[in-house]
């Protein structure tokens, strides 16, 4: 198993669900108002601000994983397209996972 961790703006949170439903993937965690600051700027701390972070967790088999890797790789790269050189606010990180209890 996989767990990927999805770090996205608020403003992509409707791409980011409807990948995840593409792929079947039913069970996950989600964090509203994520503080951070990184390569595409500072998030904003101020409840339901588009600049907000949010962040998913979700527990896959290795397979769904890197299918869900390569939908959201592709999506990036044609939102980058269309912006130039701006980077989307979309992270996503895979860890090795294994349930314990």
């Amino acid at each position: 198993m996989k767990m990927l961790l999805i770090v996205f703006r608020e403003s992509v949170v409707q791409h980011v669900h409807a990948l995840l439903k593409e792929y079947d993937v039913n069970a996950f965690t989600e964090l509203h108002n994520v503080a951070g600051k990184g390569e595409t700027g500072s998030t904003s701390q101020f409840f339901l601000s588009p600049s907000t972070n949010r962040m998913i967790l979700t527990a896959v088999p290795e397979q769904v994983a890197y299918r869900l890797i390569e939908g959201f790789t592709r999506f990036k790269a044609e939102q980058e397209m269309g912006k130039g050189d701006n980077a989307i606010p979309l992270h996503v990180f895979a860890l090795p996972c294994e349930q314990v209890v």
